[in-house]
């Protein structure tokens, strides 16, 4: 073992429960319905079931909610009854950063007078951030090594479904979301987005950042030798390009820095991007009318919109620095500095890792950093380990540029937040896990050997 490696091990302070052949193989299907939980996140916001109602604003139910507290019940119950339940330092950060959260919470609703309701609402956001950190839990314990191109294969036809259905929406229903929601609330349910690729998320700027997540892996992989069909992340460039989110393309240049840094030059991945800058500079003047068209080359707008909630949310942060005011309290905090709480964004705001801190203070940012700053060092282990296989190192060199390019999308849509886009995120954080296991030798994957108790420290 090398001593990288055993200085990673040592982070990663793993504690597994023993568990039994029989467990191991019954363990195997779980991987299958897993899959099946990330295509349900297809449906996105076509299967929203009104649960509260707030005057201003719909709190619903999805789907896709559903989905993922049925299979987050199932692998984690599937742990405890194979004898055998893995945690890691991204469990032990992401706990201190809900409780965090929801510490900071009780002292807002104490500060500001919130009423029970209020309270209740707010950390009903943080539960739900709770579910979708669930995902992480059960790819961890009940995915194996053979089963990560299985469950990235899913993620990826997923997206491709959602990439493709989005440029025949993009090209033949414009206003897709009055269409689907004809009783909505324009600009407060839903924007008017008319051409605009807003596929089944309705949002462009979301949609951008699931797009994004799969584009970015697909270059990873690409760059580390792995065969991909060049039609797919064509596909996938494609339609994040109809959704005209300018936060989804600075993502994109970010992520793709971080694979270059990552990987080196690659042919095959400097020959996809020549490829594609040909087509760009052919379709210059489509696209620079169809940016114009939505506003894209102005600073007014919506540009000027996120300027003024950015610096309402630096306001709110500079008050409350340390602890933050609580997740999810910020719509009730907003109105008490006079910022008015109305339409889809009044719960949150654009800012990405700003509106954590306003939300958990420099603490509880500190500590949400930290928990990516392990998944980063256990992804470089694994592109830097020679015997990992391509797979393995692209997902991992992919993991790490998503993480870095939804960071930069999220400054300017409140993606890092949105558990659409958590869901895939934490797919990917649980895989490099698995890959990660795979391929250290302080973790013999067999089915005939037994793990016994242990704590790497």
């Amino acid at each position: 073992m090398t001593p990288r490696m055993t200085e990673s091990l040592r982070l990663e302070r793993i504690t597994a429960l023993s568990i039994s052949p029989d467990a191991r193989r019954r363990s195997v299907p779980l991987a299958v319905v897993v899959q099946v939980m990330v295509l349900v996140l297809l449906t996105a916001n076509l299967g929203r079931i009104p649960i509260v109602s707030t005057g201003g604003r719909e709190a619903p139910l999805l789907v896709n909610d559903l989905a993922v507290l049925m299979i987050v019940t199932i692998g984690i119950s599937a742990g405890f009854a194979a004898r055998t339940f893995r945690v890691d330092n991204v469990t032990a950060a992401a706990a201190l950063f809900a409780a965090i959260g929801a510490a900071s919470a009780f002292v807002s609703a104490r500060t500001y007078g919130l009423s029970s309701l209020a309270l209740s609402i707010s950390l009903a956001y943080l539960l739900r951030w709770v579910l979708y950190f669930g995902i992480y839990l059960t790819v961890i314990n009940v995915v194996r090594d053979s089963d990560v191109l299985a469950v990235w294969s899913a993620v990826e036809t997923m997206l491709l479904l959602f990439g493709g259905f989005g440029i025949v929406q993009s090209a033949f229903l414009p206003g897709f979301a009055q269409m689907v929601y004809p009783d909505s609330r324009v600009y407060v349910d839903w924007d008017i987005q008319g051409h605009r690729l807003v596929s089944t998320v309705l949002d462009p700027n979301i949609a951008g950042a699931l797009l994004l997540v799969g584009l970015l892996v697909q270059l990873a992989m690409l760059a580390s030798g792995v065969s991909v069909r060049r039609w797919k992340p064509l596909v996938l460039f494609v339609a994040l390009v109809l959704t005209a989110s300018r936060s989804a393309a600075l993502g994109l240049v970010a992520g793709v820095a971080v694979i270059l840094v990552a990987r080196g030059l690659s042919k095959r991945l400097v020959r996809w991007l020549a490829a594609v800058g040909l087509l760009l500079v052919a379709a210059a003047p489509k696209l620079i009318a169809f940016g114009r068209a939505y506003g894209k080359f102005s600073l007014g707008g919506s540009a000027a919109t996120r300027l003024i909630t950015l610096a309402h949310a630096w306001q709110v942060f500079r008050d409350h620095s340390l602890f933050g005011i609580g997740f999810n309290t910020y719509g009730y905090v907003g109105e008490r500095y006079g910022y008015g709480r109305l339409g889809g964004a009044a719960y949150s705001s654009d800012g990405g890792l700003l509106f954590v801190a306003v939300l958990t203070g420099v603490i509880g940012l500190a500590v949400y950093l930290l928990m990516f700053g392990f998944v980063v060092r256990r992804c470089r282990d694994i592109w830097r380990n020679a015997s990992a296989p391509p797979a393995h190192r692209g997902i991992a060199i992919g993991t790490t540029a998503v993480i870095v390019g939804l960071c930069v999308d999220s400054i300017f849509v409140n993606s890092l937040l949105t558990t659409l886009v958590m869901e895939l995120m934490w797919v990917l954080f649980g895989l490099t896990y698995v890959a990660f296991r795979a391929t250290t030798p302080a973790f013999p994957a067999g089915p005939t050997r037994r793990t016994p108790v242990r704590t790497l420290a």
